[in-house]
């Protein structure tokens, strides 16, 4: 038994399964299984979350790091998850993507995808802004700490 448990844990790199997401279609294009799970992915806010919120000072600008975030992010990667960083920035690509690859690259990251947007992919966001909410009834869970709008 310990043999096997040796070889499962150290032998070789274990394979990642979100349980929550097992064999669900989590794609645009109904794909099931171990396939939609190898597409899956998990996104990772910039500004306020992987890095410092510093006030706006143009696209080279970013915050130094947020310890915590950034070795959760390496866990992730050591895993073997997918992670893109989903920032508002990359609605101006030319501009802010460049600056964004060599923040990740002096910071010890891989070059990770850098978007704007969220797909039917995606499968957690990690962002300061993010309210969550009960599926289908717009209430919030849990209370939101300010300065989030209070209903």
């Amino acid at each position: 038994m310990f043999r096997y448990l040796y070889k499962k844990f150290f032998e070789k790199k274990p394979k990642v399964r979100v349980p929550h997401t097992k064999g669900l279609a989590l794609t645009d294009i109904n794909i099931y299984g171990d396939e939609s799970e190898s597409r899956q992915w998990i996104g990772v806010d910039l500004d306020g979350t992987l890095a410092f919120a510093d006030p706006w000072q143009g696209f080279e600008h970013i915050g130094k790091p947020v310890p915590t975030m950034l070795k959760r992010v390496n866990v992730w990667i050591e895993m073997g998850y997918r992670v893109k960083i989903v920032t508002a920035r990359a609605q101006n690509p030319e501009e802010a993507i460049p600056p964004i690859k060599k923040w990740l690259e002096k910071h010890g990251l891989p070059l990770l995808e850098i978007t704007n947007c969220k797909d039917m992919d995606m499968i957690e966001l990690w962002d300061d802004r993010c309210v969550q909410v009960v599926p289908n009834t717009g209430n919030p869970i849990g209370p939101n700490p300010e300065p989030y709008r209070r209903t």
